[in-house]
């Protein structure tokens, strides 16, 4: 498959964000794969790379940023950098990305590709993502990249007041469904169950 022919995929299944979709055929997605998987950088589909990690598939990307309704001046934070390509199509979206991976040769290939894109607005952190950033950091939006039995409650701490958090929490062996969380107050908070999903678990 080719650029064009994703984007028509992720049409026919009715993702309709212009902004979200005119860098998605932006970014070339074959640079965020081992090489062995490149004829396949543009099938709708997820892919394996390395530390027995994937890049998520296309649609499911699209989808969950588009749940965030990110706005150009908005912090984000994103736990599970992976290879880079969520980062670096957040980055087009928003003001900052500060994303979080538990390996270093994740991490630094993430900072290869996003260099090679000459994307400047990203920061990284190695570590652990469920215990946030390591400053006091305000975030708009918070991605989880892994799917969790129960929400990481740390995080909650970094989100604005009426933020977001999506991720995908684990129901059963066979059964994970995306979530979106909103901040209503200090204390309180809403969740939204939305679509099945089925990501590596977070480490």
């Amino acid at each position: 498959m080719k650029i064009d022919d994703l984007i028509d995929e992720l049409i026919l299944n009715n993702f309709t964000n212009k902004a979200i979709l005119k860098y998605i055929r932006k970014i070339p997605r074959e640079i965020f794969v081992k090489k062995k998987f490149v004829n396949f950088s543009y099938d709708n589909r997820p892919l394996p790379i390395d530390c027995n990690q994937t890049i998520s598939q296309p649609l499911v990307v699209a989808d969950m940023i588009d749940c965030l309704n990110i706005k150009k001046t908005d912090l984000v934070l994103e736990v599970g950098t992976g290879t880079g390509y969520q980062a670096a199509l957040l980055s087009y979206l928003c003001k900052h990305v500060f994303t979080i991976e538990i390996f270093q040769k994740l991490i630094d290939q993430a900072k290869r590709n996003h260099a090679k894109l000459k994307l400047r607005n990203i920061s990284y952190l190695l570590g652990n993502g469920i215990n946030g950033w390591n400053k006091k950091i305000q975030f708009d939006s918070i991605i989880i990249s892994a799917a969790v039995k129960h929400f990481p409650i740390k995080l909650i701490k970094y989100l604005k007041i009426e933020g977001k958090i999506i991720f995908p929490k684990i129901y059963s062996s066979t059964t994970q469904k995306l979530v979106l969380l909103k901040k209503l107050n200090i204390t309180d908070y809403s969740t939204k169950e939305l679509f099945d999903v089925k990501f590596v678990p977070l480490l």
